[in-house]
């Protein structure tokens, strides 16, 4: 949580009108997210003058803490020209105000020994670097940010040029900053419609004029390709039919998707059968398929590896918004982050607690999850909103009733949305939703059809 000073009355640099402001002194990481984030982005403290303006951060002493990594930072602006004496009794107020919310046997030394940062600056670093962050990859993306930058201003008759000239710095973290920022300005709808056309745009030259837009767009070809070939498997798909097909064309770009589609079927027994069909080939097959298995384990391994560390990132962010004094501005804030790992976590602990009869802990997580789902519905596009809902309905007559009572929401762009979510849930495997998806936009299409003539 944030701890707020007195309410004081500030003279804006700008224009000296005297602004009314209240100022975050004691920033809480655990018991509210949200206010690292504003911490992190600039948003803490912030006077904005209702006369001319301006919006500016004010300085203030502040104190950081971070229970899951055992943080805990001082920090007092020199501008300030506090007293010694001063500054250590208002430092010392709020850190005994830290203490004295944390439970007696969560309690560790780290609390008697806070570290002094000279600077809002060091003071960022410090919180960074504690998540992993190091200043070297923050220089990193800084140089990617002012690429795309650089690609966004540059004259669409220049661009692929400009594309290829700085081919070497368009890598993947680039194409992952580029689609984070696409996504993000696609989910704010028509405030950023413009931000997000600008963006989507630049993708596409990316995707077509780079090395790596080049190969991801390989990449994602085959990977479109072998979901496909598990498609029409149907229930044929098991252990046997997918050793035939990796063993059939043992291509490492196969192989990996292999494993992205249906880890779940890549397991001891999936590699004893890969290990006896590798003592019976001999040249050339052999060591493809040796190859492949290597492939395979790297690509198993990398995989395991990110699903856990999705869980632990997942368990560790439900924690802070059960924590929050303030769960739906909690959850609000964090919804960048909550993923489908992040309700499944959530879900299993849901499970957990009803196994153990801890109606406390049900009634609680359960409250979160309503909240989670609310919040999510609220800041889902309104095409994605119909779609979901439109999913929900068990039968093609029941979604028929549903698209004739909300023909009026009917439009091409909905139905374009509708193919490009079939397309996108084919390619991860999903048959079954794909095809139903696919069956339902025929029924939208009809009943768009039928309305223009109502």
């Amino acid at each position: 949580m944030a701890s707020n000073a007195p309410n004081t009355t500030v003279a804006c640099p700008q224009c000296r009108q005297p602004v009314a402001v209240h100022l975050e002194q004691l920033v809480d990481a655990g018991a509210d997210p949200g206010a690292k984030q504003r911490l992190l982005k600039g948003q803490l403290n912030l006077l904005a003058c209702p006369l001319c303006g301006q919006t500016s951060m004010l300085g203030t002493p502040l104190v950081y803490h971070d229970p899951a990594k055992e943080l805990l930072l001082t920090f007092v602006p020199m501008e300030l020209n506090m007293r010694l004496q001063e500054k250590e009794n208002l430092l010392g107020s709020l850190t005994r105000q830290v203490v004295s919310r944390t439970p007696a046997d969560q309690r560790k030394g780290y609390l008697l020994r806070p570290q002094e940062m000279l600077s809002m600056q060091n003071l960022i670093n410090r919180i960074l670097e504690a998540d992993g962050i190091t200043p070297e990859m923050l220089d990193t993306q800084r140089a990617k940010l002012q690429l795309l930058q650089d690609l966004l201003k540059a004259d669409a008759s220049a661009l692929p040029a400009l594309i290829e000239q700085r081919d070497a710095e368009i890598d993947m973290p680039f194409v992952q900053i580029l689609g984070a920022l696409l996504q993000r300005a696609t989910g704010n709808g028509a405030a950023e419609q413009d931000t997000a056309g600008r963006l989507a745009a630049l993708s596409e030259q990316v995707a077509q004029y780079s090395t790596i837009g080049r190969s991801a767009s390989h990449q994602t070809k085959v990977l479109e390709e072998v979901a496909e070939e598990l498609q029409a498997l149907g229930t044929n798909l098991t252990r046997d039919t997918l050793l035939q097909l990796v063993c059939a064309n043992p291509d490492e770009l196969r192989v990996r998707a292999v494993v992205t589609l249906v880890r779940q079927l890549v397991d001891y027994e999936f590699f004893v059968g890969l290990t006896k069909q590798i003592d019976k080939a001999a040249g050339e097959q052999r060591k493809q398929l040796e190859a492949a298995r290597q492939v395979i384990l790297d690509a198993v391994a990398r995989s395991d590896a990110a699903a856990k560390a999705q869980g632990t990132a997942a368990a560790q962010l439900l924690q802070a918004l059960l924590q929050a004094p303030d769960e739906a501005a909690a959850v609000r804030e964090a919804l960048p982050e909550i993923s489908d790992v992040t309700l499944a976590v959530l879900n299993q602990n849901i499970e957990a607690a009803k196994k153990s009869g801890q109606k406390d802990a049900i009634a609680r997580l359960e409250q979160l999850r309503a909240t989670i789902m609310a919040e999510l519905d609220a800041s889902t596009p309104p095409a994605l909103r119909f779609i979901n809902d439109l999913l929900q309905s068990e039968t093609p007559e029941a979604a028929a009733e549903l698209l004739r009572n909300r023909s009026a929401e009917l439009n091409e762009e909905l139905l374009q949305s509708m193919i490009e979510l079939a397309h996108d849930l084919e390619a991860r495997g999903h048959a079954d939703m794909c095809a139903k998806l696919k069956e339902y936009h025929g029924l939208a299409q009809r009943e768009l059809s039928l309305a223009k003539w109502r």
